[in-house]
């Protein structure tokens, strides 16, 4: 295990994917690190004065904390932690190979081709007959569509009027919030989405179809490819789309890769909360 990794501390919300890439990535790092579990849907911690002063500006999560350092957006964490702990199991392929430049691909796919998880998300909550045998409760993430209407925003606009410095970044995360709720409660709208992950899974379809003899998306070496796809499956898979996009014989290849994924022991401890000291604010 890696000593120096006293001092890392990760700013969570259990159902976020891009929380559940770092928690992965730091189990498969072997560092020391503790979990801050962030109350996002009772109490919009993420919206308090604190944490948009102290932690991040646009109260996004996750964050990671090395000390006195603020690493903030997961793929950003994700490059840190590779650089910052070169002798602990590698995530990233040599830059210099084809590996690496096919896991950039999927990192482009995930983050940048598709539509942002949250209007999946809560388009699933303003339509439910979308959803099959979902593992969440629908009902409670339709109540958490409407505090984004109301409670997320009126907290921000607060935040805005009383704070000058605080003013730009909640600004910017009412545009944002005001832009997925748009997409997620209109119908044709959410549909587009679920057809673009649609699109990108087959898309990977061809990457495993072409690499099948390797044991991970990009080869033999497990990186955060593995992990960002894994996390962003198993949230689609939560939400009740498990049969969209994993179920028939369209991506049979997909279905295994998500199968053996899942195995992995990172996977299973980050489920576990295994790793890491988990609190919560007191």
């Amino acid at each position: 295990m890696a000593s120096d990794g006293e001092g890392l501390l990760l700013y969570s919300a259990g159902f976020s994917p891009f929380s559940r890439r770092v928690w992965m990535a730091l189990i498969e790092k072997g560092v020391k690190f503790e979990i801050y579990e962030m109350d996002i849907a009772e109490n919009q911690e993420n919206h308090t004065e604190w944490y948009l002063r102290n932690i991040h500006p646009r109260g996004r999560i996750p964050v990671l904390r090395h000390h006195d350092m603020l690493i903030r957006e997961s793929i950003t964490i994700l490059e840190y932690l590779e650089n910052r702990f070169p002798e602990a199991p590698k995530l990233y392929p040599q830059e210099d190979t084809g590996e690496y430049q096919s896991v950039k691909t999927i990192l482009s796919l995930i983050d940048g081709e598709v539509p942002d998880p949250a209007i999946v998300t809560f388009g699933v909550a303003r339509f439910p007959e979308f959803a099959e045998n979902p593992k969440i409760s629908l009902d409670k993430l339709a109540v958490r569509l409407e505090d984004r209407r109301t409670k997320d925003i009126s907290s921000l606009n607060k935040h805005a009027e009383e704070h000058e410095d605080l003013r730009a970044g909640c600004e910017s995360k009412i545009a944002y919030l005001q832009d997925i709720l748009k997409a997620a409660t209109d119908k044709q709208t959410f549909q587009q989405a679920l057809d673009k992950y649609g699109w990108m899974f087959s898309e990977v379809e061809q990457i495993l179809a072409t690499n099948r003899e390797s044991t991970w998306l990009c080869g033999d070496q497990y990186t955060v490819a593995d992990i960002c796809m894994t996390c962003l499956i198993t949230h689609l898979v939560g939400l009740g789309l498990h049969s969209r996009y994993l179920g028939g014989d369209e991506r049979p290849l997909l279905s295994k890769y998500y199968e053996r994924a899942i195995q992995r022991d990172s996977y299973v401890a980050s489920f576990k909360k295994g790793g890491a000291n988990v609190f919560k604010k007191k």
